[in-house]
């Protein structure tokens, strides 16, 4: 009787050990968590407490490519975030320009006209810079970006302050691109030194 009982608790153990090694009940991969919009944002607040969080989230959830993007795949996001902010400043100096050469009085100052030719080039260069700037964290060469992209805040600057300066009448129409520049530049360093 006593041996039945510790066959009967044998054979359980051997059952359950098996059952435990059965190829269908193998260890369950667990996949690392997943990258986030606002996760990344946040941790890019946390490694440069310039970058604003809620601007960082705003934007790159607007932003097709970076639904399931990974943390690179986030930093070229905000790349084209950039790209586009440019352009879309030199839309609105092609359109000062446009209106300068159809005789608005508001506009027929020659300085201001020569500063308004100046912003266009500079953002033109913004526009280079991000582009540059994307194939580097494509390529892995995440030095290159910081060197691409450190001097675009000033290149938003010196137009604004250009434009101050012969407007003499209020700060830049296109401050609003330059200060956003500014912060799509931290935000994109910042993600991008999440990756190294």
């Amino acid at each position: 009787m006593r041996t039945s009982a510790i066959l009967v608790a044998a054979i359980a153990a051997a059952a359950a050990f098996a059952g435990m090694c059965h190829p269908a009940q193998s260890l369950t991969f667990i996949p690392p968590p997943k990258t986030t919009v606002s996760g990344t944002c946040q941790a890019a607040h946390e490694a440069d407490s310039r970058v604003n969080a809620t601007f960082c989230t705003t934007r790159l959830r607007k932003e097709p490519r970076a639904i399931d993007a990974d943390t690179a795949g986030l930093a070229e996001a905000a790349t084209a975030v950039g790209f586009r902010n440019a352009e879309a400043a030199r839309s609105k100096v092609g359109t000062a320009l446009r209106r300068r050469d159809e005789g608005d009085e508001q506009v027929l100052d020659p300085i201001y006209g020569s500063r308004l030719e100046r912003c266009d080039v500079l953002y033109g260069v913004i526009c280079e810079k991000y582009a540059v700037a994307r194939e580097a964290i494509t390529e892995q060469r995440y030095g290159d970006v910081e060197r691409e992209l450190s001097s675009v805040p000033l290149l938003g600057h010196m137009c604004d302050s250009g434009i101050a300066r012969a407007r003499r009448a209020g700060p830049s129409p296109f401050l609003q691109y330059s200060e956003d520049n500014t912060q799509i530049t931290l935000l994109t360093l910042a993600i991008t030194s999440l990756i190294k």
